[in-house]
Order: C-alpha cells, then structure tokens, then sequence
C-alpha cells in the first residue's frame, strides 16, 4: 500500500480546529512571557533600589509584585491581541491596545488592595489620580500598539525596530509620567526618594520596551507555526 493510500484514509484535520489550537498556544505563551516580564521588572526595580541603599519591606515587596505582574500580564495581552489583528487594520490594533492599558491598571489597582487586605498593610496615597494615569497610558499604549501592529505587517520584522519603538514610546511618554509624578509629588509636599523616582523611571521608560519585545517573540512564534502547519499539509 502506497503513502497516498495510507494518508487518503486519514481524515483531513479541521482547519478551524487547528488555527484554534495555534491561536491559544499563543495566547498561552504571551501569557507566560507577560508574566516573566512582570517578574523581571521587579527584580530590576529592587535591584536598583538596593544599589542606592534602600530597603522596602516584604509586604511592600510582595504587594508591588502582585500589581506589577498583574498590570504586566493584561497590558501585554492587550497589546498583542491588537497586533494580531494586523490584517484588519493597524489602527484597530492601536485602538485594542488603548483600551487594554487603562483596563490593566484598574485590574492591577485592584489586585493591590487585595493584596494590602489580605497582608493588613495601609495603602500608600496615589500621587497621580487614575483618571490622569488612564488617560496617559491609553495614548501611550494606542499608540504604541498601533506602531507595533505596523511594523507586524512588514514581512521580515526585526526585533531592534520593535525595541526601538517601545524605548520611544517609553522615553516620551514613560519620562514624561515619570516627571509629572516627581513634581505633583514635591508640589504636595510628599517629594519621592531618590531610589523611588529611579524606580518609578525604570518602571515606566524600560517595561514598554520588555513588552514590544513579547509581542515581537509572540509574532514570530506565530509565523513559525504557520510554516510549520503549512510544511506539514504538503507531508
């Protein structure tokens, strides 16, 4: 019996079953980066604060983890549904991302007070308002996502264009929140800590470009399963 009899008896796989798997390996897999990048902002984040002498306690550790990863998580996610979306439009990609951001911060707002509640902890007053930050990072990540969906469009994407575009969305607006924060904060009196301002610079210029780089690696793992997918019909 030849192989075209033998593959003749097997059933063709759905092709909405199969693009259905691939979609949630993806989603999977930006999940898991999204998180890894929640962690490593942390780490960067106290490792810098070490160097300049301070020393937060554990609860505060534990508690700006939690909305890190939280806030990290559902951002990344948002931006990466929009850049998936390319072939509709680069603008609807910019418009997902801009609704994802302000959406993060309120889920990571949220899970904050549910880990101040549950390790009895008195929460910090906010130095901006959450109607000024959502404002400020749904333009960010509007547009951010927009250009990320552009350059997911191109045929060969190259991970620098996708660094670059996060530092400079990061860079604009990361720095400009970052000095809106140090000057609302000196203004009522409240000024941040050097190893404080240096944490929240990193917070809000470096994540953007961790990001651009998970929704680079997410395209590409798309793209390669593709191939994949599209090698082993021709088998």
């Amino acid at each position: 019996m030849t192989g075209t009899e033998l593959s003749s008896g097997v059933p063709d796989v759905d092709p909405l079953s199969h693009r259905a798997r691939m979609a949630l390996r993806r989603v999977v897999m930006v999940a898991w980066l999204a998180i890894a990048l929640g962690f490593a902002m942390e780490a960067l984040i106290l490792t810098v604060r070490f160097a300049a002498g301070a020393y937060p306690a554990t609860t505060q550790v534990l508690i700006e983890l939690a909305q890190g990863v939280t806030w990290s998580f559902f951002v990344c996610a948002g931006v990466s549904l929009g850049t998936a979306l390319t072939k509709v439009r680069a603008s609807l990609g910019g418009l997902i991302s801009a609704i994802s951001a302000p959406l993060a911060m309120g889920i990571a707002k949220g899970t904050q007070k549910v880990m101040l509640s549950a390790l009895d902890a008195a929460a910090k007053p906010a130095i901006l308002s959450l109607t000024t930050l959502g404002v400020l990072r749904a333009i960010e990540y509007g547009l951010l996502g927009w250009i990320l969906a552009s350059l997911a469009s191109k045929e060969e994407p190259r991970p620098l264009h996708f660094a670059l575009a996060g530092a400079l969305i990061g860079s604009v607006f990361g720095g400009g929140i970052t000095v809106l924060t140090i000057e609302t904060a000196a203004a009522n009196d409240a000024a941040l800590a050097l190893p404080q301002a240096i944490a929240t610079g990193l917070n809000e210029i470096v994540f953007p470009i961790g990001c651009s780089l998970v929704v680079y690696i997410a395209l590409q793992v798309r793209r390669h399963m593709k191939y994949v997918a599209a090698e082993a019909k021709q088998i």
